[in-house]
């Protein structure tokens, strides 16, 4: 039975030792795989061709060729007059642009310093303001619309005529204290 043991001890270290050469054969494989995901194992690219005189068809390509590019994507600097040209190319675009637009009206102008502007916004407001025959038909009950009978444009309030009428000159103020003075006498 002791040999028996021995033998299964013995089969379990042999069984050990390859399962730790396996373990470490998948590290090694894992981490190969892993490097060359990311860049490889630090090989040194080709040398990039050198650039000659010759034009390219794009910064950092890698085929040279003698196509020319075209002057107006290329810059102005140092040449006066292809900047004034570009400038008044620029200058027409933007007048025909302009002259397609629909002028903003008056009333929704920003019109800070616009007196002429201004003027039309208030003489605007005030043409609101003219009372029509409609409006004091409508607004005033002496035209028969309330019956109230005769209502004077005197400015008081009914408050006020009452405090009148009993004498209360205490209580009135303004226009009101003059028309009861006035009335009295004492004016």
């Amino acid at each position: 039975f002791a040999q028996s043991s021995r033998d299964q001890t013995q089969a379990d270290e042999v069984l050990q030792k390859l399962q730790h050469k396996v373990n470490k054969m998948k590290l090694i494989l894992a981490l190969a795989v892993g490097a060359t995901a990311f860049g490889g194992f630090g090989k040194s690219a080709a040398p990039a061709p050198a650039r000659g005189g010759g034009n390219q068809v794009a910064q950092g390509g890698q085929t040279v060729t003698n196509i020319q590019v075209p002057k107006i994507f290329t810059t102005a600097f140092g040449d006066p007059g292809r900047l004034q040209e570009r400038a008044a190319r620029a200058e027409a675009k933007k007048a025909e642009a302009e002259a397609q637009l629909i002028p903003t009206p008056a009333r929704f102008a920003f019109a800070f310093g616009r007196p002429d502007i201004l003027a039309e916004r208030r003489a605007e407001r005030l043409e609101k303001w003219q009372w029509s025959d409609e409006f004091l038909a409508k607004a005033r009950p002496d035209k028969g619309n309330y019956g109230q009978g005769d209502v004077y444009d005197d400015g008081l309030t009914k408050l006020e005529r009452t405090q009148i009428e009993q004498g209360r000159e205490a209580y009135l103020t303004g226009g009101a204290k003059l028309r009861y003075k006035r009335l009295t006498g004492q004016i």
